[in-house]
C-alpha cells in the first residue's frame, strides 16, 4: 500500500513537472511566469516600476510596438537571418549588459516580448539566471500565431471573412489578417505605435531607426 501511494505521488509530481513550463516553444523556464498580453498591459498600467522590453529586431520594432516599451533586440538585432548582408546579432552577454545598464535593480518587474513568445522566453531566462527575480515573458508575443479551433483549423476570429494564411488575396497569395492572431497587436487589440522614442532604444543602434521622434 505504501509503495502504491508513493508511486502515485511520484507520478503526480512527474505530471506536474511536465506541465511546469508555460511557454509555447517548450523552452526551459527559469523566469517567474508566462503571461498573456492582457495581463502584461494590466501590470504596466498598475505598476509604474514595471518595464516592458521588446527583444524583436529593429525592423520588427519600427513596424509597430507597444507604447513605452524599451527596445533591446536579442538575439537578432537587424536583418532577416544570417544570410542577409544587413544581419547583426547580440550575444546573451551583451543583452544582459544592456538590460543591467538600464535596470540595475534586480527586483524590477521586467516583462519580455518578441513576435510570438520564443525569443522573449530566451531573453527572460538570461535575466533570471543573472539574478533578476521578477521576470515574465509575454507568452503570445506582439504578433502572435493563428488562433485555431479544437481540430487545429485556423479561425476567422474577428468575423471579417478573411482567415489569416488561408484566404487568398487579390494577388492569389494567402492573406494576412492580424486580427486572427493571438498576439498583443492582434486579437488582443492592445495599444500600438510606430513612433520611436530615442530614449528607449540603445544609443549605439539609434541610427538604424526610422521613423523617429526627438
Amino acid at each position: 500500500m505504501f509503495v502504491r501511494v508513493m508511486l502515485s505521488a511520484g507520478l503526480m509530481l512527474a505530471a506536474a513537472s511536465a506541465q511546469a513550463d508555460g511557454n509555447r516553444y517548450k523552452y526551459p523556464r527559469d523566469y517567474k511566469a508566462d503571461i498573456s498580453p492582457a495581463v502584461a498591459q494590466r501590470i504596466l498600467t498598475n505598476d509604474a516600476s514595471a518595464v516592458l522590453i521588446d527583444v524583436r529586431s529593429i525592423e520588427e520594432f519600427t513596424a509597430g510596438h507597444a507604447p513605452d516599451s524599451d527596445h533591446i533586440p536579442y538575439p537578432r538585432v537587424k536583418g532577416k537571418d544570417k544570410t542577409d548582408p544587413a544581419y547583426m546579432a547580440m550575444s546573451p552577454e551583451e543583452f544582459l549588459a544592456e538590460v543591467s545598464k538600464r535596470h540595475p535593480d534586480k527586483s524590477t518587474p521586467i516583462l519580455t516580448m518578441c513576435a510570438s513568445g520564443g525569443r522573449s522566453a530566451m531573453a527572460a531566462n538570461i535575466l533570471a539566471k543573472a539574478g533578476y527575480s521578477n521576470v515574465s515573458s509575454v507568452w503570445t508575443g506582439y504578433t502572435g500565431l493563428a488562433l485555431k479551433d479544437v481540430d487545429g483549423n485556423p479561425l476567422d476570429i474577428n468575423g471579417n471573412g478573411v482567415i489569416h494564411g488561408v484566404t487568398l488575396g487579390a494577388d492569389g497569395k494567402p492573406a494576412q489578417d492580424s486580427g486572427d492572431l493571438d498576439g498583443w497587436a492582434g486579437f488582443n487589440d492592445l495599444p500600438t505605435t510606430t513612433a520611436v522614442d530615442k530614449a528607449r532604444v540603445l544609443e549605439r543602434l539609434s541610427g538604424f531607426y526610422a521613423p523617429a521622434k526627438p
